[in-house]
């Protein structure tokens, strides 16, 4: 595995990159072409060990209801006790899917993909001046779907297997609302935000495959529908100057909203407020509050692939 890893991590992981890309990376949605799912990590014993390695507090194992239905409906569950093949399997065969968080942080493997990935892009675009890079991925079933969102740092998807629709709008009113982005900002709601079907008509829809990858303009919303088959994804994030100063203006008009002051219409009397906001952005930014929202729904299920679509209650697992 290390010579196949080496190997591959000493090319370009971007292969089709043309020069005037740098002129709209992060100003236009641009799809390239990689090579990351040749890798060894996404062998099946790999992802097998991955999954049974990943600590308590960056993983998520949830259940879906039938295509369509309400996020509500969901389950979340327990992967300890359960083999990677298991749980695998029960992504391949059932309603289910894996997010492995921040795998930059306790996967040397992935900590080199990390690294490797902004360092090319770095190198291409030289006004790219990034840090706090993360990576996670996505193990889906067969139908899934991501619903309507925005991601508070800039983001890209690169697809490693299956193929999957995304659907990217413009990151402006009225598809993306400033009271709603305040709203993820300041950690009050989660990432998803108010969607209507009609928001389609204006959206680009990319049909991810293999060896594909999609990255758009900062905050513009998405959501994601698997085809008919297991999916693969890696997401990488990132921060820029440009990315955090934005970042703290939307906080700061976030608590003067909360302050009855409209951040539109701020007037003289209120800069003083205005400035306590903006040293309160300044002083809270990067203290993980973007993590303080919703708290999740508790874990209830264990995988049993002989149970009732392959689950079984928490409780009884532990019983």
């Amino acid at each position: 595995m290390h010579h196949d890893r080496d190997l591959l991590l000493r090319s370009d992981i971007l292969t089709n990159w043309q020069d005037h890309y740098s002129e709209v990376f992060s100003e236009h949605t641009l799809i390239l072409q990689h090579r990351l799912q040749d890798l060894p990590h996404f062998r099946r014993e790999n992802l097998i060990a991955l999954i049974e390695k990943a600590p308590d507090d960056v993983y998520d194992l949830v259940r879906m209801g039938a295509v369509g239905s309400n996020k509500h409906q969901w389950r979340r569950g327990f992967k300890e006790g359960t083999s990677g093949e298991d749980i695998l399997t029960a992504i391949e065969e059932g309603r289910f899917w894996i997010s492995l968080q921040g795998l930059q942080d306790w996967d040397e493997g992935f900590a080199q993909v990390t690294e490797k990935i902004f360092a090319d892009i770095a190198r291409k675009v030289p006004t790219f001046k990034s840090f706090k890079h993360k990576t996670g991925m996505l193990i889906s079933s067969p139908g899934a779907q991501v619903y309507y969102h925005m991601d508070i740092p800039g983001q890209s998807l690169w697809q490693i297997q299956g193929e999957k629709d995304v659907y990217v709008y413009p990151n402006s009113e009225p598809f993306l609302k400033d009271k709603q982005m305040e709203n993820v900002f300041l950690g009050v709601t989660e990432e998803e935000i108010e969607y209507h079907d009609w928001y389609d008509d204006f959206a680009d829809k990319i049909t991810l495959k293999p060896g594909m990858m999609a990255h758009w303009p900062l905050n513009c919303p998405h959501r994601v529908e698997n085809h008919d088959m297991v999916n693969i994804s890696l997401t990488t994030e990132h921060y820029t100057k440009e990315i955090r100063d934005h970042y703290v203006t939307l906080y700061a008009n976030g608590i003067l909203r909360g302050m009855g002051i409209s951040p539109e219409k701020n007037s003289a009397g209120a800069s003083k407020y205005a400035k306590m906001a903006i040293a309160a952005a300044h002083k809270m930014v990067f203290r993980k509050v973007v993590k303080a929202k919703s708290p999740k729904a508790p874990r209830s299920f264990k995988i049993n692939l002989k149970g009732e679509d392959f689950m079984e209650d928490a409780s009884s697992a532990a019983g």
